[in-house]
């Protein structure tokens, strides 16, 4: 079994990705960093993992609210239940998550949105349930050494 460090980290920035959809629907999507962790390969090189979450708001649009639904729906049936497949967005603001790590490691997290589609289907606050797919990349930068 591989021994993992834990490592500390210090939250530089967690600032929402926001998105006007061409329905009238604002959608908010940030990735947070929750845990990082070292390994070492047999050459002692070293190998940063991370755990992070995804968190997706949806302020629907009047026109498209509707009531409200105690349902968790399950993956298959929100499939099931897609009224706009690849709806059609506008990025009014995107910026990376960063993080320094206790070592002065610089860590990005990228998050970008790459579909939308908007189901038949209402939330607990009667809000249209949106399917999100986003692409989450990191950039990890080791501390300046001197």
């Amino acid at each position: 079994m591989e021994a993992r460090s834990y490592v500390d980290f210090e939250t530089i920035k967690e600032k929402w990705n926001t998105y006007n959809l061409h329905d009238g629907t604002k959608l908010k999507t940030r990735s947070m960093l929750r845990l990082v962790w070292i390994t070492k390969d047999a050459q002692g090189s070293k190998k940063y993992h991370a755990d992070i979450k995804g968190d997706t708001v949806v302020m629907c649009h009047a026109s498209l609210q509707g009531e409200k639904s105690k349902i968790k729906y399950p993956p298959e049936q929100l499939q099931k239940n897609i009224d706009v497949d690849n709806c059609r967005y506008d990025t009014l603001q995107y910026e990376p998550s960063e993080y320094i790590l206790e070592e002065g490691t610089k860590v990005l997290i990228h998050s970008n949105l790459t579909a939308i589609a908007r189901t038949r289907l209402f939330n607990e606050n009667g809000d249209r349930i949106y399917l999100t797919k986003n692409a989450v990349s990191t950039t990890i930068t080791p501390m300046k050494k001197g």
